[in-house]
């Protein structure tokens, strides 16, 4: 996403936005997106990167997958990294206003949080790095279809 200084999004603009950062944009793979939660006291309660698909309903929410809780299993056999599917669950973005700051997009949530959607560095882009392997060599392909679509959760 390049530069756009500030401004007010619709939930349609943003989706837009959003699925060109968790797909990588131009760069693919290479890329990816982040969020951050803030709480009302501007505190970050979560950073985590996020799964390569983003969904908006019919009620114009927004839906996400962060990536959380992999780890490296220790039976011989198994794949050097793997997710707990029943942890990298779905989140709602539930937002009353979208706008973008810079090359992010921030979302005032109905929770009175504070959301950023941002390119993927340090940290987070290494975590989906590993969330990527694990579900391109790991998952079937019914797998992959059901957590793209964002409609339930694994």
């Amino acid at each position: 996403m390049t530069d756009q200084g500030s401004r007010r999004l619709t939930p349609a603009e943003a989706i837009e936005i959003l699925q060109s950062l968790v797909s990588g944009g131009p760069a693919g793979l290479e890329g990816g997106a982040e969020l951050e939660v803030f709480d009302e006291a501007g505190q970050s309660v979560l950073l985590a990167p996020l799964a390569r698909h983003a969904r908006l309903d019919e009620d114009r929410i927004i839906w996400v997958r962060p990536i959380v809780s992999g780890f490296s299993p220790q039976v011989q056999g198994e794949p050097g990294y793997v997710f707990d599917l029943h942890e990298a669950r779905r989140r709602a973005l539930d937002a009353l206003a979208i706008r973008t700051d810079g090359s992010e997009l921030v979302l005032e949530l109905r929770s009175k949080e504070r959301a950023r959607v941002r390119a993927a560095t340090g940290r987070t882009k290494s975590d989906l790095d590993l969330w990527d392997r694990f579900y391109y060599s790991v998952l079937d392909a019914h797998d992959q279809i059901e957590l793209d679509a964002l409609e339930a959760d694994s």
